[in-house]
């Protein structure tokens, strides 16, 4: 009985990553075949397109190299990946060449990008201080050059990463260099709530900037105690007189202790000028001769 070829179009993948969904109609968007994506797929994929190439340009195909065989699944490959493991680690753990495992860092990459786009749109909320006046990103950056640190734009952007354990939050960091260490700072994200939470004290320093407008309320009502109570100073000394003048009592005097001081020093002030108004005034009396003397001129 000869064997019927059906032809297939792609029509996507699996909600779970696993396998290709394939469909019989040239415009539906559901399929009725599936085949699993594995190592097998993979190497005939590429060995296809090896081929391919050699024969655009007009090349003998080349020879086949024994594939080895991964110790470890796609999915648990993107799982390393996305924890953080470097591809030359998760090729030493899958006993394959780091080629094969360079094949599934791009969809991580993706996910690191928008998960670290997420975190710097969010806002660190710092225990009595409230709510951050600005997103992670634009507060990171503001820190950084208040501390005058020695980066630029396009190498902040580079210092960002994010990694991920299963489905806990993303952990965000960035690090840079200052006074000749390098300094690392941590956040925690939940993509679904929205959460951001620091993980150090660096992390909760430079992720956090003070709101504008709750600064300068704080800044208008500093200014204008003074003059409350200086108002409120004026208000007591009018009802205080008030209340003399209605009930008939004399101003309160000032002790006699402070009174002797006062007159003494008044006394004091005016005595150089008393003596020399008197020593101007007087004038030395003629000297008077003996009596013997004046008898003789008679």
């Amino acid at each position: 009985m000869p064997s019927v070829v059906i032809n297939l179009k792609l029509v996507g993948a699996s909600t779970d990553l696993e396998h290709l969904v394939f469909g019989t109609k040239k415009s539906g968007r559901r399929g009725s075949h599936v085949a699993p994506i594995d190592d097998r797929l993979f190497r005939v994929l590429e060995d296809v397109v090896r081929k391919r190439r050699a024969k655009e340009k007009g090349q003998p195909p080349p020879a086949k190299k024994p594939a080895t065989e991964s110790k470890l699944a796609p999915r648990e490959v993107q799982r390393l990946l996305r924890a953080g493991r470097s591809v030359e680690q998760v090729a030493r753990s899958a006993g394959t060449d780091t080629a094969w495992v360079q094949r599934f860092l791009g969809p991580v990459l993706d996910e690191r990008t928008i998960a670290i786009q997420g975190s710097q749109r969010a806002k660190l909320e710092k225990a009595r201080l409230g709510m951050s006046g600005a997103p992670l990103g634009e507060s990171v950056a503001r820190n950084l050059r208040a501390r005058r640190v020695k980066i630029t734009d396009a190498e902040l952007a580079d210092a960002w990463d994010a990694s991920r354990v299963d489905m806990q939050p993303w952990v965000i960091s960035v690090t840079f260099p200052y006074r000749g260490s390098e300094q690392k700072a941590t956040w925690r994200y939940d993509p679904h709530s929205r959460e951001l939470t620091s993980v150090n004290r660096l992390a909760s320093d430079i992720g956090w900037v003070p709101d504008g407008r709750r600064l300068s309320v704080a800044r208008q009502s500093r200014t204008a105690k003074p003059k409350a109570t200086a108002k409120k100073k004026t208000t007591t000394k009018r009802k205080t007189a008030t209340k003399r003048k209605a009930t008939g009592r004399p101003a309160a005097r000032r002790p006699a202790t402070k009174r002797r001081a006062t007159a003494k020093r008044r006394a004091t002030a005016k005595r150089p000028a008393a003596r020399k108004t008197s020593a101007v005034r007087r004038r030395p009396a003629a000297k008077r001769r003996p009596a013997a003397k004046r008898r003789a001129r008679r």
